[in-house]
């Protein structure tokens, strides 16, 4: 990594581009790294790595699956999951179940035509994107614990000042724990930093260009009190570090308790009373407390169908009540599985405000398997933001397309294209933002 240039300048508030010059070892790299992909991709597309699924069976006949409540059956696990490419499980988003260490590399390839996520004076530029990473399982009767933890460094060809040998983190830990035969512990923790304001997980309005951190911590618990009644307690936080002049950070607290009853194989009705303290660095607090009933019934094996209705009374005075819903649709069609869903919440703060924003989601997702190495997916996010003072309200838009190719069982690589759309009104003042990204990434695992 030595041709990272590390640099301390930075971009303003507005993410105006301090130094636009364009970097010869970025390019250089930026080229070379292409060079070794192509050749990876052409070499994995003829060559099956020996060393990753040797322990595997190549016997074709599998036990299909006991279904959890709410799994949706689809082309994921209409073959058996221990036999499923360990990238193509990356691809999907599924956790690796081989216990051990499981390393890997991702090497993406962007381009993007506002690489500050601004207003005005925005700017094109090609990114160079390396992030190693490593995983770990350990599994047995009493439960599982897994980690995992990535860093990714960066070269940007027209704006070398922000090029960063650590320019992104992510890490993740899951445990569970089975108590007894009655009652399960479970540990979830995720933490991120980042600059790039769209490359944010979690759902809500998308910043200014800076140095941003999240946390989210949840620890829940399920007993088991009768064959069809679970009570559940669960505590989560939700930590929100920007640093940029004039953003306030904040710490949300979540505690929730409440019972699942299953009337049938394919019904389930869950009541929650949800708790929620708001801790803002500057000004004041909030509180707010919520009760809902959720249902969620299996009409077919391939389509399954939820709702959730309820209120949300936020304080201090003047304290108001918004109405809490949520509603999903989830279908597999043979090899291909579709999601639509609806919520409405009050959730935590992003950005770097100083209050609880008001939310409505909406989200459409579609992922196809064309053929044994081919994956379509593409993936619609509206959201309406705003607060109970009504000085800002803010409409967002995502929308995502990609095309993924698995020439061995440890090589992916996804050809995409994202847009970011985000339309502010705050305190009487309009601004829009406006961002394209196209982007080749490869990702090995060892």
């Amino acid at each position: 990594m030595e041709c990272l240039v590390a640099s301390g300048s930075r971009v303003s508030r507005r993410g105006i581009v301090l130094n636009s010059a364009r970097g010869p070892i970025g390019r250089t790299f930026r080229w070379l790294c292409i060079a070794v992909l192509g050749m990876a991709l052409a070499v994995g597309a003829v060559v099956t790595s020996p060393m990753l699924f040797a322990q595997e069976s190549d016997n074709s006949e599998f036990v299909r699956p006991q279904r959890e409540f709410g799994e949706l059956p689809s082309w994921q696990n209409q073959v058996s999951y221990d036999r499923m490419p360990a990238s193509e499980k990356l691809l999907l988003g599924a956790p690796i179940r081989r216990d051990g260490f499981t390393p890997r590399l991702t090497v993406t390839e962007e381009y993007t035509d506002n690489v500050f996520f601004t207003a005005k004076n925005r700017g094109t530029d090609y990114i160079t994107k390396i992030a190693p990473g490593l995983g770990y399982r350990t599994s047995g009767r009493d439960g599982q614990l897994s980690a995992d933890y990535s860093v990714e460094s960066r070269v940007y060809a027209n704006n070398s000042n922000q090029n960063r040998t650590v320019s992104r983190q992510n890490g993740e830990l899951f445990g569970l724990w089975n108590l007894s035969d009655r009652t399960s512990l479970t540990l979830f923790d995720r933490f991120e930093s980042f600059q790039d304001p769209t490359e944010q997980q979690v759902p809500g309005i998308l910043g200014a260009f800076g140095r941003t951190s999240i946390n989210i911590g949840a620890l829940m618990m399920r007993h088991r009190l009768t064959p069809s009644v679970d009570l559940l307690a669960n505590y989560g936080n939700f930590l929100w570090s920007v640093d940029a002049p004039g953003a306030i950070n904040s710490m949300t607290h979540e505690g929730e308790v409440g019972a699942r009853v299953r009337e049938t194989q394919w019904g389930r009705t869950t009541v929650k009373y949800r708790f929620r303290f708001f801790d803002f660095q500057q000004g004041r607090d909030f509180q707010s407390h919520s009760a809902l009933v959720a249902q969620e019934i299996d009409l077919s094996e391939t389509l399954v169908v939820s709702g959730t209705i309820g209120a949300v009374r936020v304080e201090p005075n003047p304290s108001t009540v918004e109405v809490l819903a949520q509603a999903s649709i989830k279908k597999s069609i043979g090899d291909a599985l579709y999601e639509l869903s609806y919520m409405r919440d009050v959730f935590p703060p992003s950005g770097g405000l100083s209050q609880p924003l008001v939310g409505d989601f909406v989200r459409a997702t579609a992922k196809i398997r064309l053929a044994n190495n081919f994956l379509f997916d593409a993936g619609l996010t509206w959201i309406l933001t705003s607060t109970n003072s009504d000085d800002l309200t803010v409409h967002t838009l995502k929308w995502n397309v990609g095309i993924s190719y698995t020439p061995a069982s440890w090589l992916v690589a996804r050809l995409g294209y994202d847009m970011f759309d985000q339309r502010e009104d705050i305190l009487g003042t309009s601004a829009s933002r406006l961002a394209n990204k196209v982007s080749l990434r490869m990702i090995a695992t060892f």
